[in-house]
């Protein structure tokens, strides 16, 4: 029965998937024959061929591909978070439309085929594939169909932050049923990361079938190896998928790569902002991004610009010395948010608030009602809208659109042993702390958070990050 539900689950991401590309090829064709010549005569001159001759060749050739390629993939099998599958997904499809180009070329059957229709059918296919997926797993998952329950194996802090990075990525379709603790068995009641601790990790095979657990993840800091492959061997009579955590400390911001020498297996450290190569990929892909960012946002600079003017006395930016690439200052452009007399009016918040001073020995800043800031200041911030003249700094070489937190002078004590390693990069208008919680997450968090991006960095990561800003910035937040 259970593995009739999996058959069934990948049955529908196989009917999402062609659905998403038939999708594709009407809308395609539909914007060949009725959009495009009406914006440019050269097209009709030269009549697309039938829908019925695109769908033929063009979709089924596509759809034989894609299914085998994502297959393979294991992206029917495996449940991934939203953007890594989506990663998966891109590439599979691109691969699939790349293998019916040659296909044309071989058999030189070029009159079957329209080329811009196959050139808008994948363009069009990189958004709708990751959206019907994802609007399939939105449906099965609300009404609790094909959700997976899971246990974690372990109550320490690593056990905790996987649970709540399942509970983020809701896309995994996993439903937590708790914690199994090495530890003695706690008072009934007792809960971790609002999960309940329904026993010891000696009960896992009788827990796992009451609960109707079928995954199990493994996550014991400092187990022995004997241990280990004990419980591992005892886990796999009752579950369909068996994670282990690995306990490797602070390696987690150091870009850990797996390989595989025959029958040694080595973790590569890897650091991949630091690698001439990709760090002229970086730039020539936010250059071009921020010119066009620049354009489409000067209405919104100006409107922005004398809102502030008319809202408090003081110039409009507000500029600050920050730590840059290779521990060179440089002066940050933000709009101003606050008023020109801040500081004293920090210090007078300060004297009747002894609680907020222990908030910004924590955070570094105020989180809530900052005396400082004003009216317009508190609505562009909300919105991160006083970060918009950044894209200045970015034209001019100082800043990257996406990279580490421009930290300031002061904070170089509390960077710490991170220093080194952070400014090495270029700051960034945006990064990966600003979307995982922005002002929410300690300075130390933010400093891990940096040091992950900057050993890890891909270009799809910088795109993911770039859209997760969006978000963001529309919702607001963990802005204060």
């Amino acid at each position: 029965m259970h593995k009739l539900r999996n058959y069934f689950y990948a049955f529908l991401l196989v009917i999402s998937d062609l659905a998403a590309l038939l999708t594709s090829f009407v809308l395609a064709f539909l914007l060949r024959s009725r959009i495009l010549p009406a914006l440019n005569p050269g097209f009709k001159e030269l009549a697309p061929l039938p829908l019925k001759t695109q769908l033929r060749y063009g979709f089924l050739y596509v759809a034989i591909f894609s299914v085998l390629v994502i297959a393979y993939e294991k992206l029917y099998a495996k449940r991934l978070s939203l953007w890594d599958e989506t990663k998966r997904l891109l590439t599979g499809v691109t691969l699939s439309f790349v293998l019916l180009m040659m296909t044309i070329y071989v058999a030189r059957a070029f009159t079957q085929f329209s080329r811009v229709v196959i050139l808008l059918a994948w363009l069009l296919s990189l958004i709708l594939f990751p959206l019907f997926r994802l609007i399939v797993r939105k449906f099965l998952f609300q009404f609790k169909i094909f959700r997976k329950r899971v246990l974690i194996l372990g109550t320490h802090g690593l056990a905790e932050i996987a649970a709540r990075e399942i509970k983020r990525n809701w896309t995994l379709g996993y439903d937590l049923a708790g914690f199994l603790t090495d530890e003695p068995v706690p008072p009934e009641g007792k809960s971790l990361a609002g999960l309940p601790i329904v026993g010891d990790i000696d009960s896992v095979e009788r827990l796992s079938g009451e609960l109707g657990v079928r995954d199990l993840i493994i996550s014991l800091p400092g187990i022995g190896q004997e241990r280990l492959l004990d419980l591992v061997e005892r886990c796999e009579k009752v579950a369909d998928n068996i994670r282990i955590i690995p306990d490797i400390g602070h390696l987690f911001s150091m870009g850990v790569e797996i390989e595989n020498w025959g029958d040694v297996l080595a973790l590569s450290m890897a650091r991949n902002l630091v690698k001439p190569s990709n760090i002229v990929i970086k730039k020539i892909f936010e250059f071009v991004l921020t010119l066009l960012l620049f354009v489409i946002f000067l209405p919104a600079l100006a409107i922005i610009a004398l809102a502030i003017k008319v809202d408090s006395p003081g110039p409009v930016l507000y500029v600050q010395d920050r730590l840059g690439w290779k521990d060179k200052t440089f002066k940050l452009l933000k709009f101003r948010s606050m008023y020109v007399d801040g500081d004293a009016r920090l210090e007078k918040y300060f004297a009747d608030n002894a609680e907020a001073k222990e908030d910004w020995k924590r955070f570094l800043k105020i989180r809530k009602n900052d005396p400082r800031v004003t009216p317009v200041g508190r609505f562009i911030r909300k919105y991160s809208l006083d970060e918009l003249p950044q894209l200045i700094n970015v034209l001019r070489g100082e800043m990257s659109l996406v990279g580490p937190r421009p930290y300031m002078p002061r904070e170089r004590d509390e960077i710490g042993k991170s220093f080194p390693i952070i400014t090495r990069v270029k700051p960034g208008v945006t990064g990966l702390w600003q979307v995982r919680g922005r002002n929410i997450l300690p300075f130390k968090e933010r400093l891990l958070l940096d040091e992950y991006y900057i050993r890890n960095w891909s270009l799809w990561m910088d795109i993911v990050i770039l859209l997760k800003t969006l978000k963001v910035i529309i919702t607001g937040e963990g802005a204060f």
